[in-house]
């Protein structure tokens, strides 16, 4: 089992979202877009990015249909999860709850003839107010992103998607939202990402205690550590001991994967480990 498939089973993570910018757009369209042959169930799903990860892929598939009634309303209820402003013979959707049950959003979807399901799960800073997940029809007429993202660090989030008018299909949307004091992160990102708690620090290779040092600055910490090729569980690993690499976990909290030797990167890792400090002061 490699260094990544041992990360991986040992969070069990759930997908994340690429990173703001055109490439957001471009998986969004892939996520929702992509045809499904037979009629089988798939499912498109990204995976959590922790250092050299691959994007771990799936679509669910659930056939059925929506329209658009020609009495649908227009306004939005004050408490409404929803609005829906009809743009030439779109509906362009923006979340203005981004907290609501499943269920609010289902309700107002059908309100409105749309069987979408949406649903938002906690999300690290980098990740935040973008799209995560997707289960798709077969013959889904495509949605489309029409503004993802949640302005960083900590500021609010504008989440909007066009409805086509001849919109056909069922479609199931997921959506990581920032998290809550106390949530575990569902969906996250580098934790070196713009946002993260070690955004331009060289954390991998470093001493746990150097590690904890340059979180307490930022006010952060290690909940825990992942040892051994088991990636066993530990509460606590001597300060000399050296990180590997770390994910997210929660606000103010990341996990660290950490062994007594100095880890050895392969030319792949330290590359992606160049990458992940581009534009940081020193990466020159």
């Amino acid at each position: 089992m490699s260094r990544i498939d041992r990360m991986v089973a040992a969070i069990d993570p759930v997908p994340q979202a690429a990173e703001p910018g055109a490439e957001v757009a471009a998986l969004f369209e892939t996520i929702v877009a992509t045809p499904v042959k037979g009629g089988r169930l798939r499912r498109v799903r990204r995976a959590v990015v922790i250092p050299l990860a691959a994007v771990l892929g799936a679509v669910a598939v659930v056939v059925g249909l929506a329209f658009v009634p020609a009495d649908a309303p227009i306004g939005i209820a004050p408490n409404a999860a929803l609005a829906f402003q009809q743009v030439g013979d779109d509906w362009v959707v923006t979340v203005k709850d981004l907290y609501a049950d499943p269920e609010r959003f289902t309700s107002e979807f059908k309100a409105r003839g749309f069987d979408i399901g949406l649903f938002t799960a906690p999300g690290s800073p980098s990740v935040a107010g973008q799209l995560a997940f997707s289960e798709t029809a077969e013959g889904t007429t495509p949605v489309k992103e029409e503004s993802v993202g949640c302005d960083l660090p900590g500021g609010g989030c504008t989440v909007s998607f066009r409805i086509p008018a001849d919109f056909k299909g069922r479609i199931r949307l997921g959506l990581a939202r920032p998290a809550r004091a106390g949530e575990r992160y569902e969906f996250a990102g580098r934790v070196d990402a713009a946002g993260e708690l070690l955004h331009c620090v060289r954390f991998r290779g470093m001493t746990v205690d150097e590690v904890r040092a340059a979180l307490a600055k930022r006010g952060g910490s290690i909940e825990e550590f992942r040892v051994g090729e088991k990636s066993e569980v530990a509460r606590e690993v001597p300060g000399g001991w050296y990180v590997e690499s770390a994910v997210p976990w929660a606000p103010g909290q990341v996990l660290a994967w950490a062994q007594p030797d100095p880890p050895q990167f392969t030319p792949e890792e330290k590359a992606q480990m160049k990458k992940g400090m581009a534009g940081c002061p020193g990466s020159d």
